[in-house]
């Protein structure tokens, strides 16, 4: 049971119990149950435990830098994560600011602890339609002559996070990028 609610605890619940009593079903092998089943879900959802609005500019990224060791502070949240989530988020943060849309809009950051790590939200209004989870790969074996400029800082991030997902709302110009970084997955790296 474990290992099925962790696969899919992100599913609707109704999709996690039709998969749920597929398995029991799967398991009995065709026996019959000698009684009825029941199953109850609680989902939670995480609540924010710090967010911020920062200026499209370079020198906002101080101050982003303080917000997560506040917020890391502040939540419990393990420690030895911060520089990979630093560096994340600073590499994101830098990519709006560098290349995206010139707005007077702030960027806005979620920061949620989750078990053992944390999750991490920019939103950003007016914004242009970029998805950094589909920006090519880079062969970084390649030697310096035939590689080409860019695309480093977004190869690093895709290697740095358990996950990472981009959202775009065309009609309000809104984009949001979300990343997860859990000490399971700093382990997994052996980092």
């Amino acid at each position: 049971m474990r290992a099925i609610l962790e696969e899919h605890h992100a599913k609707p619940v109704a999709d996690l119990a039709a998969i749920l009593f597929k398995e029991v079903g799967r398991f009995a092998a065709g026996g019959a149950p000698e009684d009825d089943m029941t199953v109850v879900f609680v989902k939670r959802d995480p609540s924010v435990s710090a967010a911020g609005e920062f200026p499209r500019t370079f020198e906002a990224i101080d101050g982003l830098v303080a917000f997560t060791a506040r917020a890391f502070s502040d939540a419990g949240i393990e420690e030895q994560l911060r520089p990979a989530v630093d560096l994340v988020l600073e590499e994101l943060f830098t990519n709006v600011v560098k290349y995206g849309h010139p707005s007077d809009q702030p960027v806005h950051v979620d920061l949620t602890r989750v078990v053992g790590g944390v999750e991490i939200t920019l939103t950003v209004e007016d914004a242009d339609d970029f998805d950094v989870t589909q920006a090519g790969s880079v062969d970084v074996n390649a030697p310096i002559e035939r590689r080409t400029p860019g695309g480093l800082g977004l190869h690093l991030v895709r290697k740095l996070v358990d996950s990472i997902h981009y959202r775009y709302l065309k009609e309000t110009r809104q984009g949001r990028i979300t990343f997860r970084k859990t000490v399971a997955h700093e382990g997994a790296r052996g980092e």
